[in-house]
C-alpha cells in the first residue's frame, strides 16, 4: 500500500466533517453573523495557486470606479497575532508582513485607500472597520470555506490548470470542498483562461456551466504590468533573451514560471513550499544558484516579495488581471448589491 492510498480514509474523515458543517449551516444549527454592509466573498475549491489575492485586488479596484468604498476581510493565514487588527485604515499600512499575513499585508500596500482588517474572526474584524472607516462593501478574502458570515455574493476561483485538485479532497488530494460546492456560486472565474489550449477551455466552461447553474461565467488572465528592480522599475519586456532564476514560495509555481518564459525569459525554477518564510540561507542559496547557472536576474513573485529582505538584488514581478469574459456582467452584479 502506497502512502497515498492511506491517506484516503483521512479523506473521507474530511469529507464528513464538511457535510455535518454544511447540514449544521443549511439546517440553521449554526447561525451565521452579518455585517451591515454587501459582502462579496471571493475563494477558491483547491489549495492555493488559483489567484484569489490577484482578483481581490481587482475587484477592489472596479467597486472603487464604481463610486464605492471596499475594504477587504481576511484571516491573516500565518500571521504573527491573535484577535482582529488593522493592517490598513485606508490611510497607510500599520502592520508589517509578519503580523499582519502576506497576503492582507499585499493587499493593503496595493490598495492605497482601501481598509483592510485581520482575524479569525470575520464579523469582528468587520466591525472594526466599520467603526474606522466610511465603508460600502466588504469583500471577504478566501471566504468560500468560511462559512460563519452571511455574504451576499459569491465568487469562485478556478484554475485552468487544474480545475479540480487532481480530484480528491485533503489530504488525497488538493480539494478543500468537493466539486458540488460550485452549486453556492453566484460567479465562477476560470483563472489563466489564456494559458490552457482551447479545446480544453470550451470543455471546462462547458462543465462548470453545468456544475453551476445560473452562475455568471468569467475567465481572466494575470497579466505582467511591470518588474520592480533594484534601479528601478522596468517594462516586463526586459525579461527577453535572459536567464533568471524563478525563486517562489507559492501555490503554484508552474504557472509564474510560465509566465516568465511567455516573456522570453530562460527560467531555472526554484521552488519553496507556499507562504515559505525565507532565510538568510534559503537566499544565499537562490544567489549561488543564479551564478551557477549564468542567470542575470533571481526574479519572484510579489506575493514572495513581502517575505524578503529589502536589500537583496532581486527583481519582483508584477502582474494584473485582465478579464476577458464577463466584466460587464460582474460590474453589474457589484452595482446591484444592496443592504438594508
Amino acid at each position: 500500500m502506497s502512502a497515498r492510498d492511506l491517506l484516503s480514509p483521512l479523506a473521507l474523515l474530511y469529507r464528513s466533517v464538511l457535510l455535518l458543517r454544511d447540514e449544521a449551516y443549511g439546517r440553521g444549527w449554526v447561525r451565521r453573523g452579518s455585517l451591515p454592509r454587501p459582502v462579496i466573498s471571493v475563494g477558491n475549491l483547491t489549495v492555493g495557486g488559483t489567484g484569489k489575492t490577484s482578483f481581490v485586488m481587482y475587484l477592489a479596484e472596479v467597486l472603487k470606479e464604481e463610486g464605492f468604498h471596499p475594504a477587504v476581510l481576511s484571516r491573516g493565514y500565518r500571521r504573527k497575532g491573535k484577535g482582529v487588527a488593522l493592517v490598513s485604515d485606508g490611510g497607510g499600512l500599520l502592520l508589517g508582513p509578519k503580523e499582519a499575513g502576506d497576503e492582507p499585508y499585499l493587499l493593503a500596500k496595493k490598495l492605497p485607500g482601501v481598509p483592510v482588517a485581520v482575524g479569525k474572526d470575520r464579523k469582528k474584524a468587520g466591525e472594526l472597520l466599520l467603526g474606522k472607516a466610511d465603508i460600502s462593501h466588504f469583500i471577504l478574502d478566501d471566504g468560500l470555506q468560511y462559512r460563519a458570515l452571511e455574504r451576499d455574493l459569491e465568487v469562485v476561483m478556478i484554475d485552468a490548470w487544474d480545475p479540480f485538485g487532481g480530484g480528491h479532497l485533503l489530504p488525497w488530494g488538493l480539494l478543500r470542498e468537493p466539486p458540488s460546492a460550485l452549486g453556492r456560486a453566484d460567479v465562477v472565474c476560470i483563472s489563466r483562461a489564456d494559458q490552457v489550449p482551447g479545446e480544453a477551455l470550451r470543455k471546462l466552461r462547458g462543465k462548470l456551466s453545468d456544475m453551476a447553474p445560473g452562475a455568471l461565467l468569467l475567465e481572466c488572465a494575470y497579466a505582467p504590468c511591470g518588474l520592480v528592480t533594484p534601479d528601478g522599475d522596468v517594462p516586463p519586456d526586459e525579461l527577453k533573451g535572459k536567464k533568471v532564476v524563478a525563486l517562489s514560495g507559492i501555490g503554484n509555481p508552474r504557472a509564474f514560471e510560465r509566465t516568465l518564459v511567455d516573456l522570453g525569459a530562460e527560467v531555472f525554477p526554484l521552488r519553496f513550499p507556499d507562504h515559505h518564510r525565507y532565510t538568510r540561507k534559503d537566499l544565499e542559496r537562490a544567489m549561488k544558484f543564479a551564478e551557477e547557472v549564468g542567470a542575470e536576474a533571481v526574479v519572484t513573485t510579489e506575493k514572495d516579495g513581502v517575505r524578503l529582505p529589502r536589500d537583496l538584488p532581486f527583481w519582483t514581478l508584477k502582474v494584473e488581471v485582465k478579464l476577458s469574459r464577463g466584466e460587464e456582467g460582474l460590474r453589474k452584479l457589484v452595482r446591484s448589491l444592496e443592504r438594508g
